[in-house]
């Protein structure tokens, strides 16, 4: 992934000096690098910056994790009082939106290593110019989510410059959106295997959900239907509208969900309507796969304490799941599918980036390119149990019991969103998803419109 430019390797022992092995240790100017996270414990990456330390030992890289719900605004603040981080995590849905916030990855980096030369029994210090990724290389060595995300232009600062392809941050892995089970409700209701296709789905929610004398649900078949209490209803419902043959956008980013296109024009209705009513029907009384309202708590919740049958989720979420009830008889299975020939996927990762304003930049951007390197990412996708976003670590993955589900779903993942502003998304979202046809207005039309615009509003 990165190259070592031998030529440009100059041993400054003038300026850093050469320490004696077992003796005095070189002088080198000590850096430490902030870097913030989100989803995971600092411990994921502990043995990625023990290795990068080996070579860098003048480098010191403190670790902060919060929890996603307070993330943003931890992260503002402290960017807007300029005590933010030199290295953090963001969803890549955020990316364009925060653009001018980052420093973009430079061609070069330039950072002091140290070697020890055990012939000569000293310690060489050396100031290491490396070439630094290249686009082409982004696109030859990631799955095809990653590059349309995070290679975007450069935006000018000065009148007479000109916005050049630039990389703006590098992910360790590529988190997809799959099926959760619980393996005892499933057997109770004589089922063997979890649905592969939304079909399959709908007839195992109607043999799951279990409902009172008063037609309350007693037991839920699937957590979906809502928004306000199903965790990722927009990523869900984003899934289905793609996988139905909606064109989620433009090669500009502006959203066409609510539309035809040449390919389904034969339809009775745009195949974004067709989604959204899909979706609503499981929390919709009276119909048949009824089987969620707003009477049930937060879908995660309900799958722990055993009242929901099917949850949806990401790698993050399982690891929550264990951490909070051990015992929970739960497996993973791929996200169910509209057409079975016709795979797609959904991506949600994050990516690491670099702040506008860290007085590092050189060492920020040679630990992100060491740690999303082939060799170094190893180390936390084992952590943490996450997919690789590498094409080259995916066959080894897929023998991994833990990885192997959402490992096998990176080929066929796909992005959509290039605006500013995802919580808008999520808002516009929820809303469509939560507003019905009355007598007054019994179109879909203007329910999925006023989503599309609101959504369209935040792309510049």
């Amino acid at each position: 992934m990165r190259r070592i430019t031998l030529a440009t390797i100059i041993l400054s022992l003038a300026f850093l000096g050469a320490g004696c092995f077992g003796g005095q240790e070189a002088t080198v100017p000590p850096v430490t690098l902030q870097y913030w996270r989100v989803d995971d414990p600092p411990e994921a990456v502990a043995k990625v910056i023990a290795g990068y330390r080996q070579a860098h030992p003048n480098v010191k890289i403190e670790v902060r994790s919060f929890r996603a719900e307070e993330y943003e605004n931890e992260l503002l603040e402290a960017l807007a009082e300029n005590r933010g981080p030199d290295i953090f995590s963001l969803p890549n849905v955020w990316l364009t939106g925060w653009r001018n916030k980052l420093l973009p990855l430079p061609e070069k980096t330039y950072v002091v290593s140290q070697t020890v030369d055990p012939a000569k029994k000293k310690v060489v210090v050396a100031n290491v110019e490396t070439k630094s990724i290249t686009v082409r290389q982004i696109n030859e060595d990631f799955v095809e989510a990653v590059p349309s995300d995070i290679i975007m232009l450069t935006v000018p600062e000065k009148k007479d410059e000109r916005p050049t392809e630039a990389i703006w941050g590098l992910p360790f892995s590529l988190d997809t959106l799959a099926l959760f089970y619980n393996e005892d409700l499933l057997r109770q209701a004589d089922i063997t295997k979890p649905p592969g296709t939304w079909k399959e789905v709908q007839d195992q929610v109607k043999r799951l959900t279990v409902l009172n004398e008063e037609g309350g649900i007693e037991q839920s078949g699937a957590a979906i239907g809502l928004a306000g209490n199903v965790r990722h209803a927009a990523d869900l419902m984003t899934a289905i509208m793609i996988q139905n043959g909606t064109e989620m956008a433009d090669s500009r980013g502006y959203v066409h969900f609510q539309s035809y296109t040449v390919d389904t024009r034969d339809r009775s209705y745009p195949p974004g309507i067709e989604t959204l009513m899909f979706y609503q029907a499981f929390a919709r009384r009276g119909m048949s796969t009824f089987t969620w309202d707003t009477d049930q708590p937060d879908s995660m919740d309900a799958f722990i304490a055993g009242k929901t049958a099917f949850y949806f989720g990401f790698p993050y979420d399982r690891n929550q799941i264990r951490e909070r009830s051990p015992r929970l008889n739960f497996q993973v299975a791929s996200l169910p599918q509209v057409d079975p020939t016709d795979t797609k996927n959904l991506a949600h990762y994050n990516v690491e980036v670099v702040s506008k304003r860290t007085a590092h930049p050189n060492e920020a951007w040679d630990f992100i390119q060491f740690a999303a390197s082939q060799d170094n990412v190893k180390d936390f996708l084992s952590a943490t149990g996450r997919p690789t976003a590498l094409r080259s670590l995916i066959s080894e993955q897929l023998t991994d019991p833990d990885a192997t589900v959402f490992t096998g779903q990176v080929l066929t993942a796909k992005t959509w969103y290039r605006g500013s502003d995802w919580s808008a998304v999520e808002t516009a979202f929820s809303s469509m998803i939560e507003t019905y046809p009355t007598v007054e207005r019994p179109d879909y039309q203007p329910i999925i419109q006023t989503a599309a615009n609101r959504i369209n509003d935040t792309i510049k």
